[in-house]
């Protein structure tokens, strides 16, 4: 168990991702919580829940969490317990693969207020750029077909081989084409504790889209 931003979380040391927990969106995971209130929230590819804590603890009235593990959504489960918010009833988990789920709630004609999206890499080598980059368009576009009227769009991309200027650049080409008007309000990096020492260090990219409808 460990501490951050005053909430409790567990984490998977031994067989989780990384640490087991993402320790370099603890900023973007606190900013997410600060705009939750009142907010209908989805979290997608939530793997522990850090995003979804943030968001119910900072007075979300409801909140989805999507992911492809059902061993993470148990996580997930377990550390809004933790932070006494997992008996309100506002809590919901799909298991399933991302892409498929998001197009079911388009079909259902399901909005958010606050939609987060925070896929793991889809380029670990340089061939797959061009691939990955059709990945992050395809979410860009669903998150904003997801993303109510004056809400907020949450993209992310740990994929060092994907540069800053391109991962912006095809996120806000895909969302203006909606025709609704956006703006991007932040752009942030990993955390504080992540120093970049070269230029691929800097590999974690996080856009806040605010629209304006």
């Amino acid at each position: 168990l460990f501490k951050e931003h005053g909430l409790t979380f567990q984490a998977n040391v031994i067989d989780g991702h990384k640490t087991g927990f993402f320790l370099d969106h603890r900023h973007n995971r606190k900013r997410v919580g600060d705009l939750a209130k009142n907010k209908r929230v989805l979290d997608v590819f939530c793997y522990a829940g850090g995003f979804s804590v943030h968001a119910m603890n900072g007075g979300a009235r409801e909140v989805a969490s999507i992911d492809v593990s059902e061993q993470a959504l148990e996580l997930a489960k377990r550390n809004m317990t933790l932070n006494g918010l997992g008996d309100n009833g506002k809590h919901k988990t799909i298991v399933g693969d991302a892409f498929r789920e998001l197009d079911k709630l388009i079909s259902n004609k399901r909005k958010c207020d606050l939609v987060v999206i925070d896929p793991p890499s889809f380029a670990k080598s340089q061939k797959e750029i061009r691939k990955a980059l059709f990945q992050y368009e395809r979410l860009a576009k669903m998150g904003e077909q997801l993303t109510a009227p004056n809400g907020v769009l949450v993209l992310a991309s740990c994929s060092s081989r994907i540069s800053a200027h391109d991962f912006y650049e095809v996120n806000m080409q895909v969302i203006s084409a909606s025709g609704r008007f956006v703006q991007l309000i932040d752009q942030t990096q990993h955390d504080v504790d992540h120093p970049i020492g070269f230029e691929e260090g800097a590999y974690l990219k996080c856009g806040y889209y605010q629209f304006f409808d």
